[in-house]
Protein backbone atom coordinates (compact mmCIF):
# COMPACT_ATOMS: atom_id res chain seq x y z
CA UNK A 1 0.00 0.00 0.00
CA UNK A 2 1.55 3.23 -0.92
CA UNK A 3 1.46 6.52 0.85
CA UNK A 4 -1.47 8.17 -1.26
CA UNK A 5 -4.15 4.74 -0.43
CA UNK A 6 -2.68 5.19 3.11
CA UNK A 7 -4.00 8.83 3.34
CA UNK A 8 -7.30 8.02 1.83
CA UNK A 9 -7.74 5.42 3.82
CA UNK A 10 -7.35 7.54 7.02
CA UNK A 11 -9.57 10.32 5.72
CA UNK A 12 -12.24 7.56 5.10
CA UNK A 13 -12.47 6.58 8.90
CA UNK A 14 -15.55 7.54 10.55
CA UNK A 15 -14.72 8.68 14.07
CA UNK A 16 -18.13 9.32 17.17
CA UNK A 17 -18.42 12.84 17.18
CA UNK A 18 -17.55 14.05 21.22
CA UNK A 19 -19.33 16.18 23.34
CA UNK A 20 -18.24 18.45 26.60
CA UNK A 21 -19.18 21.12 28.54
CA UNK A 22 -17.10 24.01 29.91
CA UNK A 23 -17.92 25.25 33.39
CA UNK A 24 -19.19 28.70 34.92
CA UNK A 25 -15.96 29.49 36.31
CA UNK A 26 -14.68 29.63 32.96
CA UNK A 27 -17.62 30.72 30.87
CA UNK A 28 -16.79 34.47 29.70
CA UNK A 29 -20.18 34.76 28.20
CA UNK A 30 -23.27 32.12 27.83
CA UNK A 31 -24.16 33.12 23.97
CA UNK A 32 -26.92 30.76 24.03
CA UNK A 33 -28.61 31.20 27.53
CA UNK A 34 -31.41 34.04 27.01
CA UNK A 35 -31.36 34.66 31.31
CA UNK A 36 -27.93 33.66 32.61
CA UNK A 37 -25.33 36.10 32.12
CA UNK A 38 -21.85 36.62 33.75
CA UNK A 39 -23.13 39.72 35.99
CA UNK A 40 -26.06 37.05 37.55
CA UNK A 41 -24.30 34.40 39.82
CA UNK A 42 -25.57 30.81 40.70
CA UNK A 43 -25.78 30.77 44.44
CA UNK A 44 -24.20 27.13 44.85
CA UNK A 45 -20.80 28.59 43.98
CA UNK A 46 -20.72 30.32 47.33
CA UNK A 47 -19.77 27.83 50.20
CA UNK A 48 -19.73 30.08 52.72
CA UNK A 49 -23.69 30.30 52.07
CA UNK A 50 -25.43 33.51 49.63
CA UNK A 51 -24.77 36.01 52.03
CA UNK A 52 -21.93 34.38 54.29
CA UNK A 53 -19.50 36.85 52.36
CA UNK A 54 -18.61 33.93 49.71
CA UNK A 55 -17.44 34.25 46.47
CA UNK A 56 -20.79 35.48 44.96
CA UNK A 57 -21.21 38.32 47.17
CA UNK A 58 -17.89 39.23 46.64
CA UNK A 59 -18.60 39.43 43.40
CA UNK A 60 -22.38 41.29 43.89
CA UNK A 61 -20.54 43.77 46.24
CA UNK A 62 -17.72 44.77 43.32
CA UNK A 63 -20.27 45.27 40.79
CA UNK A 64 -22.39 47.71 43.18
CA UNK A 65 -19.11 49.71 44.19
CA UNK A 66 -18.38 50.09 40.21
CA UNK A 67 -22.25 51.61 39.34
CA UNK A 68 -21.65 54.00 42.75
CA UNK A 69 -18.00 54.75 41.04
CA UNK A 70 -19.96 55.29 37.57
CA UNK A 71 -22.70 57.59 39.03
CA UNK A 72 -20.35 59.72 41.48
CA UNK A 73 -18.36 60.27 38.12
CA UNK A 74 -21.00 61.29 35.69
CA UNK A 75 -21.51 64.29 38.10
CA UNK A 76 -18.68 65.82 37.24
CA UNK A 77 -19.76 68.62 35.27
CA UNK A 78 -17.13 67.96 32.03
CA UNK A 79 -18.60 64.18 32.12
CA UNK A 80 -22.03 64.86 32.48
CA UNK A 81 -21.69 67.39 29.38
CA UNK A 82 -20.33 64.43 27.16
CA UNK A 83 -23.11 61.93 28.37
CA UNK A 84 -25.45 64.36 27.43
CA UNK A 85 -24.11 64.66 24.07
CA UNK A 86 -23.87 60.52 23.89
CA UNK A 87 -27.65 60.97 24.71
CA UNK A 88 -29.39 63.69 22.97
CA UNK A 89 -27.44 61.49 19.80
CA UNK A 90 -29.06 58.49 20.52
CA UNK A 91 -32.65 59.74 21.35
CA UNK A 92 -32.22 62.88 18.51
CA UNK A 93 -35.65 63.54 17.36
CA UNK A 94 -37.08 66.41 15.21
CA UNK A 95 -40.49 66.77 16.01
CA UNK A 96 -42.54 66.01 19.19
CA UNK A 97 -43.35 62.33 17.87
CA UNK A 98 -42.59 58.83 19.24
CA UNK A 99 -38.58 58.44 19.59
CA UNK A 100 -38.89 54.66 18.63
CA UNK A 101 -41.09 52.74 15.81
CA UNK A 102 -41.66 49.42 14.98
CA UNK A 103 -41.07 47.71 11.57
CA UNK A 104 -42.97 43.92 11.06
CA UNK A 105 -42.09 42.23 8.04
CA UNK A 106 -44.68 39.85 7.98
CA UNK A 107 -47.56 38.92 5.16
CA UNK A 108 -49.97 38.51 7.98
CA UNK A 109 -51.40 41.92 7.87
CA UNK A 110 -53.43 41.13 11.21
CA UNK A 111 -50.82 39.84 13.06
CA UNK A 112 -49.03 43.17 12.37
CA UNK A 113 -51.46 45.09 13.32
CA UNK A 114 -52.16 43.48 16.35
CA UNK A 115 -48.05 43.05 17.59
CA UNK A 116 -47.46 47.32 16.44
CA UNK A 117 -50.81 47.70 18.84
CA UNK A 118 -48.79 45.87 21.75
CA UNK A 119 -45.57 47.99 20.89
CA UNK A 120 -47.78 51.46 21.31
CA UNK A 121 -49.74 50.01 24.47
CA UNK A 122 -45.71 49.61 26.03
CA UNK A 123 -44.45 53.20 24.86
CA UNK A 124 -47.77 54.98 26.51
CA UNK A 125 -46.91 52.73 29.69
CA UNK A 126 -43.75 54.08 30.07
CA UNK A 127 -44.60 57.18 28.96
CA UNK A 128 -41.32 57.36 26.37
CA UNK A 129 -41.50 60.77 25.60
CA UNK A 130 -41.14 61.58 28.65
CA UNK A 131 -39.32 59.02 30.06
CA UNK A 132 -36.82 57.69 27.26
CA UNK A 133 -33.69 60.40 28.27
CA UNK A 134 -33.82 59.61 32.05
CA UNK A 135 -33.85 55.41 30.33
CA UNK A 136 -31.13 56.11 27.68
CA UNK A 137 -28.91 58.39 30.35
CA UNK A 138 -29.47 56.07 33.79
CA UNK A 139 -28.57 52.52 31.57
CA UNK A 140 -25.55 54.40 29.96
CA UNK A 141 -24.36 55.48 33.55
CA UNK A 142 -24.38 51.92 35.36
CA UNK A 143 -23.55 49.87 32.05
CA UNK A 144 -26.48 47.95 32.43
CA UNK A 145 -30.24 48.59 32.52
CA UNK A 146 -33.21 46.51 34.36
CA UNK A 147 -36.45 46.63 33.69
CA UNK A 148 -39.84 44.92 35.82
CA UNK A 149 -42.82 44.34 34.16
CA UNK A 150 -46.14 43.26 35.79
CA UNK A 151 -49.06 41.41 35.62
CA UNK A 152 -52.68 41.24 36.37
CA UNK A 153 -52.64 39.01 39.59
CA UNK A 154 -56.11 37.45 38.11
CA UNK A 155 -54.83 36.38 34.53
CA UNK A 156 -51.42 37.27 32.07
CA UNK A 157 -53.80 37.70 29.03
CA UNK A 158 -53.97 41.32 29.66
CA UNK A 159 -50.35 41.87 29.12
CA UNK A 160 -48.68 44.11 31.03
CA UNK A 161 -49.78 47.02 33.52
CA UNK A 162 -46.42 48.47 34.68
CA UNK A 163 -42.99 48.59 33.92
CA UNK A 164 -40.72 49.87 36.46
CA UNK A 165 -36.87 50.78 35.97
CA UNK A 166 -35.14 49.08 38.97
CA UNK A 167 -31.63 49.47 41.19
CA UNK A 168 -29.57 47.12 39.63
CA UNK A 169 -26.98 47.14 42.68
CA UNK A 170 -26.44 44.33 44.38
CA UNK A 171 -29.14 42.51 41.94
CA UNK A 172 -27.93 39.08 41.14
CA UNK A 173 -29.65 35.64 39.87
CA UNK A 174 -29.91 32.93 41.84
CA UNK A 175 -29.30 30.15 39.47
CA UNK A 176 -30.66 27.33 41.76
CA UNK A 177 -34.10 28.95 42.21
CA UNK A 178 -34.38 30.83 39.21
CA UNK A 179 -34.97 34.09 40.64
CA UNK A 180 -33.61 37.52 41.13
CA UNK A 181 -33.16 38.75 44.33
CA UNK A 182 -30.94 41.51 46.25
CA UNK A 183 -28.12 41.20 48.55
CA UNK A 184 -27.97 43.07 51.85
CA UNK A 185 -26.56 46.54 51.37
CA UNK A 186 -24.07 45.78 54.56
CA UNK A 187 -21.59 42.74 53.57
CA UNK A 188 -21.38 41.84 57.73
CA UNK A 189 -25.04 41.61 57.76
CA UNK A 190 -25.73 37.52 57.90
CA UNK A 191 -28.65 35.81 56.38
CA UNK A 192 -30.63 35.44 59.44
CA UNK A 193 -30.79 38.96 59.37
CA UNK A 194 -32.92 39.68 56.43
CA UNK A 195 -34.21 42.94 55.07
CA UNK A 196 -37.01 43.55 52.94
CA UNK A 197 -35.04 43.48 49.73
CA UNK A 198 -33.67 40.42 50.60
CA UNK A 199 -36.95 39.11 50.20
CA UNK A 200 -37.98 40.49 47.59
CA UNK A 201 -38.02 37.72 44.92
CA UNK A 202 -38.94 38.68 40.77
CA UNK A 203 -39.30 36.13 38.71
CA UNK A 204 -37.64 36.31 35.20
CA UNK A 205 -41.09 36.47 33.10
CA UNK A 206 -40.67 39.77 35.41
CA UNK A 207 -37.06 40.92 34.48
CA UNK A 208 -35.50 42.76 31.18
CA UNK A 209 -32.53 43.52 31.37
CA UNK A 210 -29.50 44.44 28.42
CA UNK A 211 -26.13 45.20 29.01
CA UNK A 212 -23.26 46.86 26.76
CA UNK A 213 -21.49 43.20 26.46
CA UNK A 214 -18.51 44.92 28.71
CA UNK A 215 -16.95 42.59 31.37
CA UNK A 216 -13.87 42.24 34.01
CA UNK A 217 -14.02 38.80 34.15
CA UNK A 218 -17.59 37.82 36.14
CA UNK A 219 -18.30 42.32 36.53
CA UNK A 220 -20.10 44.02 34.10
CA UNK A 221 -18.53 47.10 33.17
CA UNK A 222 -20.37 50.60 31.84
CA UNK A 223 -18.54 52.50 29.19
CA UNK A 224 -17.30 54.89 31.68
CA UNK A 225 -14.78 52.74 32.97
CA UNK A 226 -12.59 54.20 30.10
CA UNK A 227 -13.23 57.71 31.06
CA UNK A 228 -12.45 57.48 34.89
CA UNK A 229 -8.71 58.17 34.83
CA UNK A 230 -8.89 61.19 32.38
CA UNK A 231 -11.38 62.49 34.14
CA UNK A 232 -10.22 62.47 37.48
CA UNK A 233 -6.81 64.07 36.15
CA UNK A 234 -9.57 67.07 34.52
CA UNK A 235 -10.88 67.48 37.73
CA UNK A 236 -7.61 67.73 39.59
CA UNK A 237 -6.04 70.50 36.86
CA UNK A 238 -9.00 72.22 37.45
CA UNK A 239 -9.44 71.64 41.13
CA UNK A 240 -5.52 73.46 41.75
CA UNK A 241 -6.49 75.50 38.92
CA UNK A 242 -7.58 78.49 40.89
CA UNK A 243 -5.32 78.08 43.95
CA UNK A 244 -2.41 78.18 41.33
CA UNK A 245 -4.00 81.25 39.56
CA UNK A 246 -4.98 83.27 42.61
CA UNK A 247 -1.12 82.56 44.20
CA UNK A 248 0.70 83.61 41.56
CA UNK A 249 -1.56 86.76 41.08
CA UNK A 250 -0.37 88.13 44.07
CA UNK A 251 3.56 88.49 44.63
CA UNK A 252 4.76 86.37 47.93
CA UNK A 253 6.61 88.28 50.35
CA UNK A 254 9.98 86.92 52.03
CA UNK A 255 10.48 88.09 56.07
CA UNK A 256 13.45 88.04 57.05
CA UNK A 257 13.10 88.38 61.22
CA UNK A 258 16.17 89.33 63.41
CA UNK A 259 15.56 87.41 66.34
CA UNK A 260 19.18 88.32 67.85
CA UNK A 261 20.36 85.87 70.61
CA UNK A 262 17.03 84.59 71.63
CA UNK A 263 16.99 80.77 72.89
CA UNK A 264 15.51 78.71 70.32
CA UNK A 265 11.83 77.91 72.36
CA UNK A 266 11.72 82.26 72.20
CA UNK A 267 13.24 82.66 68.29
CA UNK A 268 10.45 80.50 67.24
CA UNK A 269 7.62 82.13 69.35
CA UNK A 270 8.70 85.25 67.95
CA UNK A 271 8.56 83.88 64.77
CA UNK A 272 4.92 82.26 64.91
CA UNK A 273 3.78 86.14 66.41
CA UNK A 274 4.94 87.19 63.38
CA UNK A 275 3.00 84.96 61.11
CA UNK A 276 0.21 85.22 62.43
CA UNK A 277 0.13 88.61 62.55
CA UNK A 278 1.21 88.96 58.42
CA UNK A 279 -0.12 85.63 57.20
CA UNK A 280 -2.53 85.64 54.46
CA UNK A 281 -5.94 83.93 55.69
CA UNK A 282 -7.72 83.37 52.46
CA UNK A 283 -8.64 79.74 51.94
CA UNK A 284 -10.27 77.83 48.46
CA UNK A 285 -12.85 75.16 49.05
CA UNK A 286 -12.66 72.88 46.08
CA UNK A 287 -16.30 71.32 46.80
CA UNK A 288 -17.81 75.05 46.17
CA UNK A 289 -15.40 76.76 44.18
CA UNK A 290 -15.54 79.57 46.93
CA UNK A 291 -12.96 81.42 47.86
CA UNK A 292 -13.25 81.99 51.68
CA UNK A 293 -11.35 83.04 55.20
CA UNK A 294 -12.27 80.16 56.51
CA UNK A 295 -9.86 77.43 57.07
CA UNK A 296 -10.36 74.34 54.59
CA UNK A 297 -8.83 72.53 52.01
CA UNK A 298 -6.04 73.94 50.21
CA UNK A 299 -4.29 77.72 51.77
CA UNK A 300 -3.25 79.77 48.34
CA UNK A 301 -1.07 82.00 49.67
CA UNK A 302 1.99 81.64 51.57
CA UNK A 303 5.00 83.94 52.94
CA UNK A 304 8.46 82.36 53.58
CA UNK A 305 9.96 83.20 56.76
CA UNK A 306 13.40 83.14 57.73
CA UNK A 307 15.20 83.92 61.06
CA UNK A 308 18.35 85.30 61.13
CA UNK A 309 20.35 85.66 64.33
CA UNK A 310 22.50 88.34 65.92
CA UNK A 311 25.04 89.73 63.38
CA UNK A 312 22.39 89.09 60.30
CA UNK A 313 21.19 92.15 58.24
CA UNK A 314 18.08 92.64 60.48
CA UNK A 315 14.24 92.36 59.95
CA UNK A 316 13.80 93.10 56.00
CA UNK A 317 11.04 91.93 53.78
CA UNK A 318 11.41 90.95 50.20
CA UNK A 319 8.84 90.97 47.46
CA UNK A 320 9.16 88.03 44.83
CA UNK A 321 6.78 87.90 41.90
CA UNK A 322 5.64 85.00 40.57
CA UNK A 323 2.81 85.98 38.40
CA UNK A 324 3.93 83.25 35.29
CA UNK A 325 1.81 83.15 32.47
CA UNK A 326 -1.94 83.27 33.71
CA UNK A 327 -3.36 82.97 30.49
CA UNK A 328 -2.19 79.06 29.78
CA UNK A 329 -4.79 76.41 29.80
CA UNK A 330 -3.23 74.28 27.31
CA UNK A 331 -2.83 70.92 30.27
CA UNK A 332 -6.93 71.60 31.09
CA UNK A 333 -7.66 71.69 27.01
CA UNK A 334 -5.16 68.24 26.17
CA UNK A 335 -7.24 66.24 28.81
CA UNK A 336 -10.62 67.42 28.02
CA UNK A 337 -9.69 65.89 24.63
CA UNK A 338 -8.81 63.07 26.12
CA UNK A 339 -11.96 62.65 28.26
CA UNK A 340 -13.92 62.84 25.00
CA UNK A 341 -11.85 60.61 22.95
CA UNK A 342 -12.04 58.18 25.75
CA UNK A 343 -16.01 58.38 25.63
CA UNK A 344 -15.86 57.97 21.57
CA UNK A 345 -16.39 61.45 21.58
CA UNK A 346 -15.06 64.04 18.69
CA UNK A 347 -12.87 66.13 19.74
CA UNK A 348 -14.41 68.63 17.20
CA UNK A 349 -17.55 68.92 19.63
CA UNK A 350 -15.15 70.80 22.55
CA UNK A 351 -15.37 74.74 22.15
CA UNK A 352 -11.62 74.87 22.64
CA UNK A 353 -11.61 78.17 20.93
CA UNK A 354 -13.83 80.97 22.80
CA UNK A 355 -13.11 83.44 19.59
CA UNK A 356 -13.67 80.89 16.90
CA UNK A 357 -16.99 80.83 14.77
CA UNK A 358 -19.44 79.14 16.18
CA UNK A 359 -22.05 79.42 13.79
CA UNK A 360 -23.43 75.62 12.67
CA UNK A 361 -23.71 74.91 8.66
CA UNK A 362 -26.50 72.92 8.03
CA UNK A 363 -25.14 72.54 4.33
CA UNK A 364 -21.59 70.69 5.72
CA UNK A 365 -20.40 67.79 3.43
CA UNK A 366 -17.56 67.19 5.36
CA UNK A 367 -17.39 64.25 8.04
CA UNK A 368 -14.14 63.21 9.76
CA UNK A 369 -12.95 59.95 10.73
CA UNK A 370 -13.64 60.18 14.22
CA UNK A 371 -17.62 61.51 13.12
CA UNK A 372 -17.98 58.41 11.79
CA UNK A 373 -16.96 56.45 14.59
CA UNK A 374 -18.72 58.33 16.87
CA UNK A 375 -22.12 57.81 13.93
CA UNK A 376 -20.97 53.60 14.85
CA UNK A 377 -20.58 53.70 18.08
CA UNK A 378 -24.38 55.51 18.73
CA UNK A 379 -25.58 52.80 16.36
CA UNK A 380 -24.04 50.19 18.63
CA UNK A 381 -25.71 52.46 21.77
CA UNK A 382 -29.43 52.12 20.03
CA UNK A 383 -29.27 48.50 19.05
CA UNK A 384 -28.62 47.76 23.07
CA UNK A 385 -31.63 49.68 23.64
CA UNK A 386 -33.64 48.37 20.88
CA UNK A 387 -33.15 44.64 22.47
CA UNK A 388 -34.41 45.88 25.45
CA UNK A 389 -38.07 47.32 24.52
CA UNK A 390 -38.00 44.13 21.98
CA UNK A 391 -37.72 42.26 25.01
CA UNK A 392 -40.58 43.72 26.69
CA UNK A 393 -42.66 43.49 24.00
CA UNK A 394 -41.80 39.65 23.53
CA UNK A 395 -43.39 39.47 27.55
CA UNK A 396 -46.48 41.52 26.41
CA UNK A 397 -46.94 39.47 23.54
CA UNK A 398 -46.28 35.81 24.59
CA UNK A 399 -48.47 36.70 28.11
CA UNK A 400 -51.54 37.77 26.02
CA UNK A 401 -51.80 34.35 24.13
CA UNK A 402 -50.85 36.31 20.43
CA UNK A 403 -47.63 34.11 20.06
CA UNK A 404 -46.53 30.90 21.62
CA UNK A 405 -42.38 31.25 22.39
CA UNK A 406 -41.26 29.02 19.89
CA UNK A 407 -43.24 31.39 17.35
CA UNK A 408 -42.13 34.40 18.94
CA UNK A 409 -38.26 32.96 18.14
CA UNK A 410 -39.80 32.05 14.82
CA UNK A 411 -40.27 35.66 13.73
CA UNK A 412 -38.29 37.32 16.37
CA UNK A 413 -35.68 38.15 13.18
CA UNK A 414 -39.06 39.77 11.19
CA UNK A 415 -39.34 42.19 14.19
CA UNK A 416 -37.35 45.25 13.87
CA UNK A 417 -37.71 48.01 16.66
CA UNK A 418 -35.52 51.48 15.57
CA UNK A 419 -34.88 54.95 16.63
CA UNK A 420 -37.20 57.43 14.43
CA UNK A 421 -34.68 59.97 13.19
CA UNK A 422 -30.83 59.32 12.55
CA UNK A 423 -28.20 61.60 12.82
CA UNK A 424 -28.02 64.47 9.82
CA UNK A 425 -25.11 63.18 8.33
CA UNK A 426 -25.91 60.04 8.22
CA UNK A 427 -29.27 61.14 6.22
CA UNK A 428 -26.88 62.95 4.03
CA UNK A 429 -24.81 60.15 3.33
CA UNK A 430 -27.74 58.08 2.43
CA UNK A 431 -29.18 60.50 -0.28
CA UNK A 432 -25.67 61.45 -1.65
CA UNK A 433 -24.98 57.38 -1.86
CA UNK A 434 -28.49 57.29 -3.72
CA UNK A 435 -27.51 60.19 -6.00
CA UNK A 436 -24.16 58.50 -7.48
CA UNK A 437 -26.20 55.19 -7.84
CA UNK A 438 -28.58 56.88 -10.20
CA UNK A 439 -25.91 58.73 -11.86
CA UNK A 440 -23.87 55.54 -12.19
CA UNK A 441 -27.36 54.11 -14.23
CA UNK A 442 -28.05 56.67 -16.58
CA UNK A 443 -24.58 56.01 -17.59
CA UNK A 444 -24.84 51.70 -17.70
CA UNK A 445 -28.43 52.71 -19.46
CA UNK A 446 -26.73 53.04 -22.42
CA UNK A 447 -25.82 49.53 -22.62
CA UNK A 448 -29.05 48.13 -21.05
CA UNK A 449 -29.93 45.17 -23.24
CA UNK A 450 -26.83 45.16 -25.20
CA UNK A 451 -23.84 44.45 -22.82
CA UNK A 452 -25.69 43.56 -19.44
CA UNK A 453 -28.73 42.92 -18.64
CA UNK A 454 -31.59 45.00 -16.34
CA UNK A 455 -31.26 41.91 -13.54
CA UNK A 456 -27.46 43.00 -13.59
CA UNK A 457 -27.58 46.64 -13.52
CA UNK A 458 -30.21 46.69 -10.71
CA UNK A 459 -28.24 44.15 -8.38
CA UNK A 460 -24.66 45.56 -9.36
CA UNK A 461 -25.76 49.35 -9.34
CA UNK A 462 -28.41 49.40 -6.78
CA UNK A 463 -27.81 46.16 -4.85
CA UNK A 464 -30.78 44.69 -4.90
CA UNK A 465 -31.72 41.04 -4.00
CA UNK A 466 -33.94 38.81 -6.12
CA UNK A 467 -36.60 39.60 -3.57
CA UNK A 468 -36.12 42.97 -3.86
CA UNK A 469 -36.32 43.18 -7.50
CA UNK A 470 -39.40 41.30 -7.65
CA UNK A 471 -41.06 43.42 -5.23
CA UNK A 472 -40.50 46.98 -6.92
CA UNK A 473 -41.64 45.49 -10.35
CA UNK A 474 -44.71 44.58 -8.61
CA UNK A 475 -45.38 47.98 -6.82
CA UNK A 476 -44.81 49.56 -10.73
CA UNK A 477 -47.16 47.80 -11.85
CA UNK A 478 -49.55 48.47 -9.05
CA UNK A 479 -49.00 51.97 -9.41
CA UNK A 480 -49.25 52.50 -13.08
CA UNK A 481 -52.91 50.88 -12.56
CA UNK A 482 -53.44 53.11 -9.82
CA UNK A 483 -55.08 57.33 -10.89
CA UNK A 484 -53.36 58.48 -7.93
CA UNK A 485 -49.94 57.55 -10.12
CA UNK A 486 -50.93 56.88 -13.50
CA UNK A 487 -49.95 60.20 -14.62
CA UNK A 488 -46.02 59.85 -13.56
CA UNK A 489 -46.43 56.87 -15.87
CA UNK A 490 -48.61 58.04 -18.55
CA UNK A 491 -45.74 61.20 -18.62
CA UNK A 492 -48.51 63.65 -17.46
CA UNK A 493 -46.74 63.93 -13.91
CA UNK A 494 -45.76 67.78 -14.46
CA UNK A 495 -48.88 69.10 -15.55
CA UNK A 496 -49.62 71.65 -13.38
CA UNK A 497 -53.39 70.94 -13.20
CA UNK A 498 -52.53 67.94 -11.13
Amino acid sequence: MNITEKVKEFLNITQEPTSSDVSDRNTLVNLDDEYYVTSFFDSEASQSGLFGGGEVSDIVYKQRDKIKKYRELSMTPDVTDAIDEIVNEIIFNYDDEMPLKINVNEENDKLVEVITDKFNKILKIMNIKRNMFQIVKTGYIDGQIIMHTSYDEKTTKNGIKSIKMIEPSLLFYDKKKEVFKYMQEDKNIMSSAKSDLEREEYSLEEICREDFGLYDGKINLGYLEYSIKPANMLKTLEDLLIPLRFSRSISRRAFNVDIGDLPNKRGAEVMTNYQNKFKYKKFYNNQTGEVSNQQHITSMVEDYWFANRSGGKGTTVDVLDETGNLGELNDILYFSKKLYRSMKIPSNRIDVNPDGDKDYSYDETRVTKEDMKFFMFISRLRQVYSSLFKEILKREVISCGIMTTQEWKDKEDLIQIQFVSENKFIEKMKLDNFMNKLEIYATAQEYQGKLFSVNTILKDVFRFSEDEIQDEFKKINDEEKDPLYGKFYSGDGDDESW
